[in-house]
């Protein structure tokens, strides 16, 4: 049995809640946008991470949900398209390819 076993996007839940803005996220040598970091709370009661805060990456420099839609620190339902997790020394990381709002 492995860690990765355990790492399971949908111990998540489906209900997620940006909590601040984007955080652009460059490449170290060219300076180019890459994507953004996105802290996002976790509000599905049922799943045992309700109401964790997790920071995911969203390789996508032009997401659908804007990033004037969540400035100023809003709060904001998302969707949390091609969410994907994983280990890297002991730390979770979390990734996703696009950020859509929900309905």
């Amino acid at each position: 049995m492995k860690v990765t076993d355990f790492l399971k996007v949908e111990l998540l839940g489906n209900n997620f809640v940006a909590v601040k803005e984007y955080e652009p996220v460059t490449d170290y040598e060219t300076g180019e946008l890459k994507g953004y970091k996105l802290g996002v709370s976790i509000q599905d009661e049922g799943s045992d991470f309700y109401f964790e805060k997790i920071m995911v990456g969203v390789k996508n420099s032009n997401p659908t949900l804007k990033v004037s839609d969540l400035k100023g620190n809003k709060t904001r339902p998302v969707v949390l398209k091609g969410l994907k997790m994983g280990v890297i020394n002991d730390n979770i990381w979390f990734n996703c390819t696009d950020v859509l709002p929900k309905n």
